[in-house]
């Protein structure tokens, strides 16, 4: 204890507890990528415009035709089932 000599106050070190995986490889992307582009090297998507409407467009078409499938199928389900019925009441 004296008087010139000061003391500095403790450093809070926190220990992490949890280890977010996701976080860390998205850290380690960032960096890979702020590293490419200081060579000149750019980043490129792998998503190529228009890519999701095409998708849309062609499984709303197929789905289209599971639909219309369906409805045959009821139509028939409902005629095979009034005849049963025709045929049970008579």
């Amino acid at each position: 204890m004296g008087f010139f000599k000061l003391y500095k106050p403790r450093k809070y070190d926190y220990r992490y507890i949890y280890y977010d995986s996701k976080k860390e490889a998205q850290k380690d992307r960032e960096k890979r990528l702020a590293e490419e582009g200081e060579n000149g090297a750019e980043f490129r998507s792998t998503i190529k415009r228009g890519t999701f409407r095409a998708e849309a467009a062609k499984n709303k078409s197929s789905r289209s035709r599971e639909i219309g499938k369906s409805n045959i199928r009821l139509v028939l389900i409902i005629f095979f089932l009034l005849l049963l019925a025709y045929y049970l009441l008579k």
